[in-house]
C-alpha cells in the first residue's frame, strides 16, 4: 500500500516533501534500530492526526483480538528486521520452526496462502491473539486500518478478499522513506530469519539455517 501511495504522490510537492524531510533525518542516524523508531514515530504522529477525527474512529473495525492482518504476507525495512532481531536475541520467545516454515513461501502469496492457517500466524502473535512486539511492530502494520466488516479480512480459506482500507498517505510517504533508506527489504520471515541465522549464539545457529531474501527494495527517490 505504501509504494502504491508514493506512485500516487511522487509529483505532490506536499507529500514529497514529508519523505524527504524523514529520510533527511535518517542520515543523520547510524543505529539502525533507531532508525526503525524514528521512522515509526513519525508513522505514528501522522495516524494520530487522522484518529482525531471522530468520524474516522467509528468506521474502523479493527478491534483488540482481532488477529486476521497478523496471518498475511508483510514486508519490513532491514532496520526494522534489525529491530525485531534485537528483541529476540534478547529473550523474546518465538516459534523459530515456524518462522523457518513461512521463510520457504513467503516471497510467493500462492504459496503463502495454501500453508495451514495457524502456520501463517505472525511469529509475534502471542496465545491471546495480541502483538507481542506491538510498540515496535512494522510500520506497514501500524496502516493497516479496516473500514466495513471485519469479516472480510479473513483469510482462513486461504482466499484473500477485497477490504476497505483507511487512507493513511501521509504515513505511507513516512513509510517509504524508511524503505528508501535502507539497503534491503522484503518479507519479514525472510529478512528476521536472516538475521537470526548470523546470531553469534551457538544454539540459534543450531536451530536455524540461512535464508538470505533478495526482494527488491524501493529505491525511487
Amino acid at each position: 500500500m505504501a509504494a502504491k501511495t508514493y506512485q500516487r504522490f511522487r509529483n505532490d510537492l506536499h507529500m514529497l516533501k514529508i519523505t524527504n524531510e524523514v529520510m533527511k533525518r535518517l542520515k543523520k542516524i547510524s543505529s539502525p534500530i533507531k532508525r526503525a523508531r524514528y521512522v515509526h514515530k513519525e508513522v505514528n504522529k501522522k495516524l494520530s492526526a487522522l484518529f482525531q477525527d471522530p468520524v474516522v474512529q467509528k468506521h474502523i473495525s479493527c478491534r483488540k483480538g482481532c488477529s486476521a492482518c497478523c496471518h498475511t504476507q508483510v514486508s519490513v525495512s532491514d532496520d526494522e528486521a534489525a529491530l525485531l532481531a534485537k528483541l529476540v536475541q534478547n529473550g523474546l520467545k518465538i516459534d523459530l520452526k515456524k518462522l523457518k516454515d513461512q521463510s520457504r513461501v513467503s516471497k510467493s502469496a500462492s504459496l503463502w496462502y495454501s500453508l495451514p492457517f495457524e502456520r501463517r500466524a505472525c511469529v509475534f502473535l502471542d496465545e491471546n491473539k495480541e502483538c507481542s512486539v506491538y510498540n515496535d511492530r512494522p510500520a506497514v502494520c501500524r496502516t493497516n486500518h479496516v473500514i466495513g466488516d471485519p469479516q472480510n479480512c479473513s483469510t482462513q480459506d486461504g482466499e484473500v478478499r477485497s477490504v476497505q482500507l483507511l487512507n493513511t498517505f501521509e504515513a505511507d510517504m513516512a513509510i517509504m522513506a524508511g524503505f528508501g533508506s535502507c539497503k534491503e527489504n522484503g518479507a519479514l520471515p525472510n529478512m528476521l530469519l536472516d538475521l537470526l541465522s548470523k546470531s553469534s549464539d551457538d544454539k540459534l545457529n543450531e536451530t536455524l539455517s540461512p535464508q538470505r531474501s533478495l526482494s527488491e527494495v524501493f529505491k525511487e527517490m
